[in-house]
């Protein structure tokens, strides 16, 4: 069997054919939606709300553990400990959800920048192809 784009033991690289273009072989064509990209944008979105109140929640959880851990040695403190624990965790949480937040937030913007980009390059392209095509060709001749 012969690699594609082998030659005398020196790979170059792959040509392109029609059978790259096609999802698994199973005869389905690749085409562009937007939607597909829009919907994959509102759930970055979602997920970058939601993680916010996530990192909070567990940064709460795990610093109550932790203060209830440093609380125990003083005797009947532990409440106050877990608390305060919790209060510290849940703020740096917070802190970091947002963080993780904005990554996802930013994820989102590019891939809403890209649609945008796509459909502005079809408008001008679409616009010069039919401008072309209704403005006859100036011939000039010298002479």
């Amino acid at each position: 069997m012969m690699v594609r784009g082998a030659y005398l033991g020196r790979v170059f690289a792959p040509r392109f054919h029609h059978e790259d273009y096609v999802l698994g072989g199973f005869g389905m064509v690749l085409n562009y939606d937007p939607s597909i990209i829009h919907t994959h944008a509102v759930a970055l979105y979602r997920r970058a709300a939601r993680i916010v109140y996530m990192a909070a929640f567990l940064g709460f959880v795990f610093g109550a553990i932790v203060g209830s851990g440093l609380g125990a040695p003083t005797g009947g403190k532990i409440p106050v400990f877990a608390v305060a624990g919790g209060i510290f965790g849940a703020l740096i949480g917070v802190s970091v959800g947002r963080a993780r937040a904005f990554v996802f937030q930013l994820q989102a913007q590019l891939a809403l920048c890209q649609v945008a980009i796509e459909a502005n390059t079809r408008r001008a392209a679409e616009v010069a192809t039919a401008e072309a095509t209704l403005t006859p060709h100036a011939v000039s001749r010298v002479g």
